[in-house]
């Protein structure tokens, strides 16, 4: 009996032995099959091109890269405040938008703006405020800057949350940004005046649009620094960017909403403000006063059918501007200020008209061409205080007339000529006598500009 139980267990010792061996081929088996796919699939991505590897890691259907780029010519006329100015040709601006939609509700947007041919330092002849001086300006990082950068979440169409550096939203003009939505070959003029341009500021903003007809903005964000201000620009110069960082001890409030009335996305009518407290974010503390900056804007854009339209006012108020003006006169040379007096209120309007004309005369054309007119009219010293002296130059009226022609939507040529009158009277270089006439700036200008 014992020795069949012995046999037993040899028996079933043996094949539980035999048994387990083929367990373990099978897994090895198994094993080396995952092993020689995973080595397969990798030298399959090994040897994809670069894009595709790209593709791979970014989900292409959630990656959005736009951008639009512009350059300028100008031919200037009869130039009463620089009669030896030069002609010139402007690489004005590419900017370059990069976008990415993790999910439904979270999204994030990036700019880069590279302004007049690239970064560096570069130096500008000042005749309007510094008398011929020669300035050499340096930014950060050059003239390439990151102009945005920011997350936005989306709870509903009617509710978001932006963070970051992002756009202020305060006129017609932000939204109007890409140069085939404007007829200039510049910028708007009026706006570029006395705003900075694009205003791009670090905050938080909440906007949406309320039953596809109420679009609405409200930001916090860092606000501008008195020590900027100047004649020329009233408050345009005070926006951060001469440091590496930006002061954030007092901040600005703008809000704007726009009726949605057509069936384009600029057609619309809307109001906005900004306002904040210039005073804190000066880089020394050298003036103990307020300096609140109140803007009021109204804005109409209409584009539809053959016809676009734009008109924008403006109106703006600068508390103690008289003491900011006595307080830049101390600011150091280095910190690149232009130190004149600066105005209490500012006040600009104006508004531009074009028709497509080549539907008229070509059935099935896909190209078009806009004759156009435009107005401007704006005073950085509408009105002034204290000890500060009103300067009529700064009162300038603008007419403008030219054509824009579209190769393709996204790709125009534009000319213009304006004629710009100030409200100083024009000293006869010969006999340094006041000819009874005001100032006049006339420039010819060709543009082309695309985007994409």
């Amino acid at each position: 009996m014992k020795k069949h139980y012995v046999l037993f267990l040899a028996v079933g010792f043996t094949g539980s032995f035999f048994s387990q061996q083929k367990i373990d081929s099978i897994t090895y088996l198994k094993l080396k099959n995952e092993i020689k796919t995973e080595i397969l699939a990798e030298q399959l991505i090994a040897d994809q091109p670069l894009t595709q590897k790209f593709e791979n890691f970014l989900n292409k259907n959630r990656l959005e890269i736009k951008g639009y780029g512009v350059v300028n010519y100008y031919n200037y006329g009869k130039f009463d405040t620089d009669p030896e100015i030069k002609d010139k040709i402007d690489l004005e601006r590419l900017n370059l938008y990069l976008g990415y939609q993790y999910n439904d509700r979270l999204s994030f947007k990036a700019e880069i703006e590279i302004e007049h041919g690239g970064a560096g330092v570069s130096k500008e002849l000042d005749n309007q405020e510094e008398f011929g001086e020669i300035e050499t300006e340096i930014s950060k990082g050059g003239e390439v800057k990151l102009e945005q950068l920011n997350v936005n979440y989306q709870f509903s169409e009617a509710f978001n949350i932006r963070f970051g550096r992002l756009k202020v939203y305060l006129n017609s003009a932000q939204n109007l940004d890409s140069p085939t939505s404007y007829f200039t070959t510049h910028r708007q003029e009026m706006e570029s005046a006395f705003l900075p341009n694009g205003w791009y500021e670090n905050g938080i903003q909440i906007h949406g649009i309320i039953n596809k007809k109420i679009r609405y903005y409200a930001s916090v964000t860092t606000g501008l620094d008195a020590s900027g201000f100047s004649s020329r620009r009233w408050i345009k110069d005070g926006h951060q960017q001469k440091f590496e960082m930006q002061n954030a001890e007092s901040f600005a409030y703008s809000a704007r909403v726009d009726y949605l009335f057509g069936t384009n996305k600029n057609t619309f009518a809307g109001i906005g403000s900004y306002f904040g407290n210039t005073t804190p974010n000066r880089p020394k503390n050298d003036l103990k006063d307020d300096a609140f900056v109140n803007i009021l804007t109204g804005h109409v854009n209409y584009f539809e059918n053959n016809v676009r339209f734009s008109g924008v006012v403006l109106w703006g108020n600068l508390q103690n501007s008289d003491l900011i003006s006595k307080a830049n006169t101390n600011l150091p040379n280095t910190l690149g200020a232009k130190r004149t007096p600066v105005g209490k209120n500012a006040l600009g309007y104006s508004a531009e008209v074009g028709y497509e004309v080549l539907h008229l005369m070509l059935a099935n054309n896909h190209q078009q061409l806009y004759p156009f007119v435009r107005y401007d009219f704006y005073d950085t010293m509408y009105a002034v205080a204290g000890d500060v002296v009103k300067k009529d130059r700064w009162n300038r009226k603008v007419f403008t007339a030219g054509l824009n022609y579209f190769l393709h939507p996204q790709i125009v040529i534009k000319a213009q000529y304006s004629t710009r009158t100030l409200g100083s009277e024009n000293i006869d270089p010969v006999t340094v006598l006041p000819t009874g006439q005001n100032q006049k700036e006339n420039t010819f200008s060709l543009g082309m500009a695309f985007t994409l």
